[in-house]
């Protein structure tokens, strides 16, 4: 989608006149918006000139509190058309060199059409998957961070987790778990007042309920994979926006940092182990993951995509 039509399909659905919506972005944000009239947010929404991002964030951000959404009138799409609405070139550059979590497994003779990404409950070797993933777990994680493999399995098989698996050919090449918590066990899991290994079924919130995304797991044989596993994850949280208070993640990588730095997430607190190694939580709303530089280059930019 471009911006144009973001910006009209937001202002019509809200039922603004253009003259409204300059009123009102004027009195949201005057630094971005001091000298804006009609015929400059015509132009924008007929596509003749275009804000710079930082005014398209502060626009969403607008919107935000005008609907309560995290990427408002955005929340009717389901999972499939929010990832048709998403760069891939972006994604791949949100993640970045990232040679701990993502390898250089050849790609240039795999096609991303061929590339299959679908829940591990529904996967065949699920076992296969997540020795796999055991093996990977153990030695990028702390001992204050492990979790058991019969923990990895219960925890896939509850509805409102995402755990995801990359798939080529019937070759295993990525994937990625994250777990929906009730928001009181993501705080103490982000302050450190309970560990991962602590989590029991009754610590998950369904999907008709507030709930707070945890990042588990994560791993890809090459980067072509790892964009379609990210891609997926915030298709994920566009189209379940309604019920995600916060994004957050434990972590020791820096290469993990690397990844939810760019994702927009802000360092929270740390935790010194016995062994004097650092872990640190990090988190961030989902009206600011989704309204962040760039997550909007991606949405917003689309046009400008090389694979469009």
């Amino acid at each position: 989608m471009h911006f144009n039509e973001y910006l009209k399909s937001c202002r019509e659905q809200g039922a603004l006149t253009q003259e409204k919506l300059v009123h009102d972005l004027y009195s949201y944000d005057i630094d971005n918006f001091k000298g804006l009239d009609t015929n400059t947010l015509s132009k924008w929404e007929r596509n003749i000139t275009k804000p710079k991002i930082t005014k398209q964030v502060s626009i969403i951000k607008y919107f935000q509190n005008h609907t309560g959404l995290a990427l408002p009138y955005w929340n009717h799409f389901s999972i499939k058309e929010a990832e048709a609405l998403i760069c891939k070139a972006g994604m791949y550059n949100l993640l970045g060199e990232n040679k701990q979590l993502v390898l250089n497994f050849p790609s240039e003779t795999i096609s991303v059409d061929d590339m299959h990404v679908y829940p591990l409950r529904s996967f065949e070797r699920m076992d296969t998957l997540l020795d796999i993933n055991m093996d990977l777990h153990k030695n990028a994680n702390h001992e204050y961070a492990q979790i058991s493999i019969e923990q990895f399995r219960e925890w896939a098989l509850y509805p409102s987790n995402l755990f995801l698996v990359c798939e080529y050919k019937n070759t295993i090449l990525g994937l990625f778990f994250s777990i929906r918590l009730k928001p009181e066990v993501f705080n103490k899991i982000l302050n450190f007042e309970m560990k991962k290994s602590d989590i029991t079924l009754d610590d998950f919130a369904s999907f008709d309920e507030m709930g707070s995304n945890y990042m588990l797991s994560f791993y890809a044989l090459n980067s072509k994979c790892a964009t379609m596993l990210f891609i997926r994850y915030y298709a994920h949280l566009i189209a379940n926006q309604k019920n995600i208070a916060e994004i957050g993640v434990v972590t020791a990588l820096d290469e993990v940092k690397k990844v939810v730095g760019n994702m927009n997430l802000a360092y929270y607190t740390n935790k010194i182990t016995d062994d004097n190694t650092e872990i640190q939580a990090y988190r961030q709303t989902l009206p600011n993951v989704l309204a962040s530089d760039n997550f909007v280059k991606m949405i917003l930019s689309k046009h400008d995509c090389p694979e469009e």
